[in-house]
């Protein structure tokens, strides 16, 4: 690789090329810029001349970086990240704060944490308020992040995150299965479980959930009877019925409230929630403080 000439590089590259990198798409990576495909071919021929080197190769109907792309990506991601924090001021006074605090998360399978973050809050001397918006497919962390659509995500762990967040683990819950105690009795084996009929939660992402990976590994499957992207909306629909939810504990004192539950008849590892930020707001004293604040309601719950 050539000597970089580092005054040809701004961070409108930068940002492009770690959008194509993360979406291993020009077509994905315009989308999440809102910005024309030509402008982000344009950026990377950009850059590839400047680097000396193709980045990205074709691999079947896709694109793959390639091993210099691989080692640039962080350095990129932490330059961007830097710049776009050079605005935020270094002290932080919660006592006359009185903007708003926004948490994308899938709201309701996340209320008891999200309960104790609003206790947390009022209580302290911040005069902040909080927002909490959808999410959806955990996917959708990015892109709601980088656009300022949120201070914060709170996600079921995707495992790697892009390039350009931050993660730190929040809690974990055990997944129990959830049915009504008048219409049907506990799955006895994972045959019974295999057999019954079954509710689900989907926020619209492809991604397998935990439990149908774990009973992949063992050569199962279950029946999905309906689906719905709201645990209140699943338990309406799942009352009366004979169907099984298997979801996180800790929705049986709100959604799931009158069901009965019990461990599922074959291993389940517990959900792992993360709370995922922008690196640009990394040195952002407000930020600090949310994040401690959420991350000491969540300590101090007694119901997590």
């Amino acid at each position: 690789m050539k000597k970089v000439d580092v005054l040809a590089l701004d961070g409108r590259l930068l940002k492009t090329f770690l959008a194509v990198y993360e979406t291993k798409s020009v077509t994905r990576a315009s989308e999440m810029l809102g910005v024309s495909q030509s402008s982000v071919s344009h950026s990377l021929n950009r850059l590839r001349d400047c680097l000396d080197d193709p980045l990205f190769r074709k691999l079947g109907r896709g694109i793959t970086p390639t091993n210099a792309a691989a080692l640039i990506a962080p350095k990129a991601a932490q330059i961007v990240s830097d710049m776009e924090g050079l605005e935020l001021h270094s002290e932080y006074v919660p006592a006359v704060d009185d903007g708003f605090f926004t948490i994308a998360t899938n709201v309701t399978e996340l209320l008891p944490a999200l309960s104790a973050l609003k206790k947390r809050v009022e209580d302290s001397s911040s005069n902040a308020k909080l927002k909490f918006v959808e999410l959806g497919d955990r996917r959708r962390a990015l892109e709601v992040l980088d656009k300022d659509l949120a201070d914060l995500a709170v996600t079921a762990s995707v495992g790697t995150y892009p390039l350009e967040l931050s993660v730190t683990r929040l809690y974990q819950d055990p997944i129990v299965c959830f049915y009504d105690g008048r219409c049907r009795q506990a799955p006895s084996s994972s045959i019974d479980y295999c057999a019954s009929r079954h509710a689900v939660l989907d926020f619209g992402g492809e991604n397998k959930s935990i439990v149908d990976r774990a009973l992949e590994g063992s050569g199962l499957s279950r029946k999905i009877h309906f689906a719905a992207s709201n645990s209140y909306a699943l338990a309406r629909l799942a009352i009366g019925t004979d169907v099984i939810a298997t979801l996180p504990r800790g929705i049986a004192s709100d959604a799931f409230r009158g069901f009965e539950y019990c461990s599922a008849p074959f291993p389940l590892p517990p959900v792992t929630y993360d709370m995922v930020w922008h690196r640009r707001y990394e040195g952002s004293a407000r930020h600090i403080w949310f994040r401690q604040t959420f991350s000491e309601a969540v300590t101090m719950s007694p119901h997590l």
